[in-house]
């Protein structure tokens, strides 16, 4: 039985999605190591499992995208004070997006191989 070659990019892509969501939650989880304050690490955490249950669980996938929000609230509140919550802020947005982006991806259907009036499948 041969694997269709879509159906492994699809599989991959929404590996890929999920990979990304998980490095999201790691980063957010590491600004504790660089003394910021808990309440923005904990909302920065909870934007991005909430982004990655919408994407998971949402009929239309973009709906992830809607962690962001949180995320730029966590980017305003430090301000130019922490660089490093900064950069792992940003990094956090990019890991996010991209996996909203390659859930779509996943998603989206190809035309089928199939050849319209093929005999061979239709024969009596």
């Amino acid at each position: 039985m041969a694997i269709d070659t879509w159906t492994l990019v699809k599989n991959m892509a929404r590996n890929l999605s999920n990979m990304c969501f998980a490095l999201a939650l790691s980063i957010a989880l590491l600004m504790k190591l660089f003394a910021i304050q808990d309440e923005l690490v904990w909302l920065a955490v909870f934007s991005v499992f909430v982004s990655a249950i919408l994407t998971n669980l949402m009929w239309i996938r973009s709906m992830g995208i809607a962690g962001i929000s949180g995320l730029s609230i966590v980017y305003i509140k430090l301000g130019s004070g922490s660089l490093p919550g900064t950069i792992l802020t940003v990094l956090t947005t990019l890991l996010l997006v991209t996996a909203v982006l390659l859930a779509i991806y996943a998603d989206l259907s190809y035309p089928s191989k199939n050849i319209q009036g093929d005999e061979k499948q239709h024969e009596i």
